[in-house]
């Protein structure tokens, strides 16, 4: 699943339980992006898109979100399968089956969240107050700027993606940490 956030320049996502800012040209941009995809919100998201857009409504969409990584490895399994049913019991015509979900997010979500693997953020070029906020740990996530585009209330919006890095490559090796020294310690004294 895509999450999709907008944050200020400092991670701000809320203040006050409300959104920091919003930008006509952002909603715009994320029903193109998801264009036939389901897309999820909360009822609060759901009242800055226009009244016919394709979108689905979750009420508690972040704890919906949480429940997996408060449950063990079976438990996992049944939630995705609960979600999918309530997903399909709510599937509109312009969805498709078994494609990728898309979802808005503006509440405090954990990043360690099993179901998103990767971030769309849409990031305002300044800076608002803000007590509720969003960090991308460098370890964890890889960052790249996909577009810097005018909004219609902001000068430059940044449009970037976060994705989780791959960490099985870590794991892939057969070596062990000594044998590895041992070898390019040979290598070395081959090539003098």
């Amino acid at each position: 699943m895509t999450g999709i956030v907008c944050l200020d320049q400092e991670d701000g996502l809320l203040f006050n339980g409300r959104r920091q800012s919003r930008d006509r040209v952002v909603t715009e941009k994320i029903l193109l992006m998801t264009e036939g995809k389901p897309l999820w919100m909360s009822a609060y998201s759901r009242r800055i898109f226009p009244e016919d857009a394709p979108v689905c409504v979750a009420e508690d969409l972040v704890g919906k979100l949480a429940e997996p990584a408060r449950k063990d490895a079976e438990q996992v399994e049944s939630a995705q399968e609960e979600l999918e049913r309530e997903e399909a019991a709510q599937k509109e015509p312009w969805q498709q089956p078994g494609e990728a979900a898309f979802c808005l997010i503006e509440e405090a979500v954990n990043l360690e969240n099993e179901m998103i693997d990767e971030w769309i953020v849409f990031r305002w070029k300044r800076v608002y107050p803000a007590d509720v906020f969003l960090k991308f740990p460098a370890d964890d996530w890889e960052k790249e700027l996909i577009e810097t585009f005018a909004g219609y209330s902001h000068e430059e919006i940044d449009l970037e993606r976060y994705r989780k890095k791959d960490r099985a490559k870590f794991f892939c090796e057969t070596e062990e940490p000594a044998d590895r020294t041992e070898n390019f310690r040979q290598e070395q004294e081959e090539r003098l």
